[in-house]
């Protein structure tokens, strides 16, 4: 009995040291449960973070993407703006250079129009001078070259209101 109580003992014993060695084998691995648990608690934070992170980046794509959108319209709205201006000043363009050219030729008309009414002038008061000459030799003889000269002084009195007329046609703005 001694021996099976010194058996029982020592059975006792090899149970009391498997127990212990279970009992830390037990506390290592809860140990490590726990220390896997915190390891996945952070690793669902960082993945709601990243989730959280990632719908704010897709938020602020779709702005971006919205505000895109509005700058191309109002670019769009900006280049037709220019293009109708552009339009718009090339016609400008066309149009003064038009008139600038109407205006030399008309400059160069009353040129020619003032030099005829000077000609005419003169020729006017050559007439005018003859006809005094005359008026003052007069003679029976002379008579039809007075005539003569009479119709030249009309003729160049006629040029003369002519060449005004036009002159004062030319001097007034074209209405069109």
């Amino acid at each position: 009995m001694a021996a099976n109580l010194q058996q029982s003992g020592t059975l006792l014993d090899v149970l009391k040291k498997k127990m212990r060695q279970t009992k830390e084998e037990m506390e290592k691995y809860k140990d490590e449960c726990e220390e896997f648990h915190k390891k996945l608690q952070a690793e669902v934070m960082r993945r709601e973070e990243a989730e959280s992170e990632v719908a704010a980046l897709n938020r602020r794509i779709q702005l971006l993407e919205e505000d895109l959108e509005r700058s191309e319209e109002r670019l769009a709205s900006a280049t037709a703006k220019l293009s109708e201006a552009s339009a718009a000043a090339d016609e400008s363009e066309r149009i003064r250079k038009a008139l600038e050219n109407r205006t030399n030729m008309e400059d160069d008309r009353v040129a020619i129009l003032e030099a005829q009414l000077s000609q005419a002038k003169l020729i006017a008061e050559e007439a005018d001078k003859k006809y005094e000459e005359i008026l003052e030799n007069r003679s029976l003889a002379d008579e039809e070259r007075m005539d003569a000269l009479e119709n030249q002084l009309k003729e160049a009195r006629f040029m003369a209101e002519e060449a005004d007329k036009k002159y004062d046609e030319v001097q007034k703005p074209d209405i069109t």
